[in-house]
């Protein structure tokens, strides 16, 4: 599976966590991930109704497609795949909690990382390269 990119967002809708498989890719390229990443934020609050944590695929183009997880604290997690792969919606809600569940361990086990701020957590860094592949 070829994972193209990943954020994490706070209940402001900030985002605390970007990472790009690329991670010398250009600036364009990567603020246009981030344009679309941000994009699909809109969805979520549509799909939110639905209390299940997993939203499925938000949006997708040629190119990529996002899916969604929100948490109960309202954080949510974007994967964007690329979409000349085939992914499932239970290998994606996989991933998305296992995502989750290393978030939450970095930010609950460290005692001086403020909620809402970004994230500089190596262990994190780590586990999501292993995700990434």
């Amino acid at each position: 599976m070829s994972i193209l990119a990943l954020s994490i967002v706070n209940n402001h809708n900030t985002p605390v966590l970007i990472r790009t498989r690329n991670q010398e890719s250009s600036t364009n390229n990567e603020i246009d991930l981030l344009f679309k990443l941000h994009s699909s934020l809109d969805v979520i609050d549509e799909k939110q109704l639905n209390r299940e944590t997993f939203l499925g695929l938000l949006t997708q183009s040629d190119q990529y497609k996002i899916f969604g997880y929100c948490s109960a604290t309202n954080n949510k997690i974007l994967l964007m795949v690329a979409n000349n792969q085939t992914i499932r919606d239970n290998e994606a809600r996989a991933i998305l909690k296992t995502l989750h569940n290393h978030f939450v361990d970095c930010t609950t086990s460290n005692p001086f990382y403020v909620h809402g701020q970004p994230i500089h957590s190596k262990h994190l860094m780590r586990k999501i390269d292993e995700i990434f592949g």
